[in-house]
């Protein structure tokens, strides 16, 4: 299937949107929300995650694994992505209808809830992105689906991002000049929108995919050998380029994981700017999926993926650290100058559409795998090679909010406080402890990328050969 129809495209867009709706909660707003407005420790809200993150790591390839393997009338994908509609957005309301609980006891609540949104969401990512390979051979096609689904997602969450700023968080004569990020209502009640939002496009991308499944490969035997099915997994994981790519993949990750968890500490105390403000700069950064979806075919076309993956790194770093680490060496805008909005507005949208167009190179580069892998294996393997994409873009989530909640410990930023002026000393101490993290995270996954070994000639002699081998 060479062409792909409206209904798949859109499916793939609403696939993305739930990505994108949840990720950016979690992302921007979880650790500021427990920590700032619940009171609970920042290393606790970010020791949370962390272990939810190494819950991930099991589950992920598990649940790959599985879907590779699972026998049904719908398919080996679909299960899942049924299974998984409901408990999706329940679990998200209910992660920011938090009770009021002590610390070990809110810790415990928010431990749970975290790591049970990540093992459902899994249960639908993962299977759902497991179909691009079968669903089109072509080098580009799949770089355009996967673009029509983080474009999406990163608008849809661009969109619930810009609301939260603009509606839900917004000063009032309650929580002036800046302190509307300390509304508790506004989380609550985003979690409940934003839960509508996620059941309408789960079961959208579940039943408008759901007339392929006779059409897609069946299922790997199953191996009651537990042994040898690990190390089939092994094997597959630690080949070269499958390796390199997942890798790279982390660490830029990271990065973006460290950048998001932080941006709204950036924008509201380093930067000093007014809910207002954060929401226009959220705002103008919808443009960005939209400068992604149609910049990206273009920049991709007849290149080497791994090459433009490379080169839009580069620029990440450039835009991410850039102007923060200007700023604390004396050399940008200074905070009551009438230029600094408008060029934090325009770096805010070049850094978002760097973060699109890298999120859909990424999973096409590991569609680009399946072939590979199939060649050496004879085994179909999409649900594990997807369960690695998946692991990564959740460690956006989980390093990158402990990896934050770390920052603020380290740097002594007060929590649970009434008032957004932190003072310049602590404002410094943000900028230079976030700068070069992020700088380094980048640089490093830009490194190991040499490791990936398949181009646009590859793609296609892996292609030939497989169909020559029948």
């Amino acid at each position: 299937m060479q062409n792909s129809p409206l209904h798949l495209r859109i499916s793939f867009a609403a696939s993305g949107a739930v990505g994108g709706i949840i990720s950016n909660g979690v992302a921007y707003f979880l650790l500021l929300y427990y920590s700032q407005v619940l009171g609970l420790d920042p290393a606790l809200a970010g020791l949370a995650m962390l272990i939810a993150l190494c819950v991930d790591a099991v589950s992920d390839p598990l649940i790959g694994w599985w879907s590779d393997r699972f026998k049904h009338r719908f398919g080996r994908r679909h299960p899942f992505l049924f299974a998984s509609i409901l408990p999706i957005p329940i679990a998200y309301y209910y992660l920011w209808d938090a009770p009021e609980l002590p610390q070990s006891g809110l810790f415990a609540y928010m431990l749970v809830l975290t790591i049970f949104l990540r093992l459902v969401l899994t249960a639908h990512v993962v299977p759902f992105r497991a179909l691009l390979p079968e669903l089109t051979e072509d080098y580009d096609a799949r770089t355009r689906l996967m673009n029509d689904s983080n474009s999406s997602g990163w608008f849809f969450g661009t969109i619930m991002t810009t609301a939260m700023y603009g509606w839900w968080l917004a000063d009032s004569a309650e929580y002036p000049d800046g302190a509307g990020i300390l509304r508790a209502a506004g989380y609550v009640e985003q979690g409940l929108v934003a839960g509508i939002l996620v059941l309408f496009c789960l079961c959208f991308a579940t039943f408008a995919t759901r007339r392929y499944a006779g059409m897609l490969s069946a299922a790997i035997p199953w191996n009651v050998d537990w042994r040898g099915s690990l190390q089939q997994v092994r094997q597959t994981l630690s080949d070269r380029s499958v390796l390199g790519l997942v890798v790279s993949g982390l660490l830029a990750a990271m990065g973006s994981g460290t950048s998001t968890t932080l941006w709204a500490y950036l924008q509201s105390y380093f930067w000093s700017f007014d809910t207002f403000q954060i929401a226009v700069i959220s705002a103008a950064q919808v443009v960005s999926a939209v400068i992604a979806f149609y910049l990206l075919p273009y920049v991709t076309s007849g290149r080497d993926k791994k090459t433009v993956y490379a080169w839009i790194l580069v620029l990440s770093v450039a835009f991410s650290t850039g102007p923060v680490l200007l700023s604390v060496l004396g050399l940008f805008f200074a905070i009551d100058s009438p230029y600094l909005f408008p060029v934090m507005v325009c770096i805010g949208i070049v850094e978002v559409t760097l973060w699109v167009m890298t999120g859909s190179i990424f999973a096409s580069m590991i569609a680009d795998v399946t072939e590979h892998r199939a060649l050496i294996t004879t085994r179909r393997e999409e649900g594990l090679l997807f369960s690695a994409q998946s692991f990564v873009a959740k460690v956006a989530g989980g390093v990158g909010v402990w990896t934050g909640g770390v920052m603020l410990a380290v740097i002594n930023f007060p929590s649970n406080t009434a008032s957004v002026d932190m003072g310049a000393e602590i404002v410094s101490r943000l900028g230079w402890v976030y700068a070069p993290a992020v700088m380094v995270f980048y640089l490093l996954s830009i490194w190991v990328l040499r490791w990936y070994e398949i181009d646009r000639r590859t793609h296609a002699r892996n292609l030939a050969d497989l169909r020559k081998a029948g």
